[in-house]
């Protein structure tokens, strides 16, 4: 009965005095609570947003420095596969090499196998095929030119060249739309579709579709058959 006489003066009138003393009374109680819950919260949000800006920049900065590493080694692996083409293009009679030519040879080989077995580290299968298809061109265009020189006189300089075109195309194209996924400007999920609006990558996936289907058949038979070899 204390607490609600208070409220009226000795006259029995109402005193909104003291009820605006007493709201601020209590105000004054709770704020401080609520302030500290509420910049408790302010921080929380914030902490979680710089964990997922912090982990945002270290998968761009990774990503920005994975295109870059392949820029150079596609640089590396076509350099040293249209050397070793004009190579064999410069020479008909490879059953007769003189030791300094033949040491060339065997030079420039090591260096389209090292370089390509390189690249193809660089990309493992995903969905939609793009990294079978550069694993496939690469793998293509170091077999003929490292095999024995005997055989170099029936490849067919030409077919090689325009896989080295058709790989330095694709990557070309390839690695933009990965640098502009780094960068944020296009997501995971449209990818893909940028890709596809370039003429020049849907032709090269039309031209070697057929021949990565082959390629992917010949790994599968080549790993089922290992248990009987080992």
């Amino acid at each position: 009965m204390y607490l609600v006489n208070i409220f009226y003066d000795v006259n029995g009138n109402f005193q909104w005095v003291s009820m605006t003393a007493l709201a601020a009374l209590i105000v004054g109680i709770i704020g401080p609570f609520i302030s500290i819950y509420n910049n408790k919260k302010t921080l929380e949000k914030q902490e979680q947003m710089n964990i997922s800006n912090f982990k945002g920049n270290v998968v761009a900065k990774a990503r920005i420095e994975w295109i870059q590493e392949v820029r150079t080694k596609s640089v590396d692996f076509m350099s040293a596969s249209y050397n070793l083409v004009q190579f064999i293009q410069s020479n008909d009679d490879f059953r007769n090499l003189d030791g300094e030519t033949e040491k060339e040879l065997n030079r420039l080989k090591d260096e389209v196998q090292k370089n390509g077995n390189l690249l193809i580290l660089y990309f493992g299968p995903d969905s939609n095929k793009n990294n079978d298809l550069i694993v496939y061109l690469v793998t293509s265009i170091v077999e003929p030119l490292t095999t024995n020189s005997q055989w170099y006189t029936i490849i067919d300089a030409t077919m090689l060249a325009d896989k080295i075109m058709a790989l330095k195309d694709f990557l070309r194209i390839y690695l933009k739309a990965e640098w502009k996924r780094a960068n944020g400007e296009i997501d995971e999920l449209n990818l893909q579709d940028y890709l596809e609006k370039h003429k020049a990558y849907v032709k090269i996936m039309e031209i070697f579709s057929s021949h990565l289907k082959k390629h992917e058949k010949t790994i599968d038979k080549y790993y089922k058959g290992m248990p009987q070899r080992l």
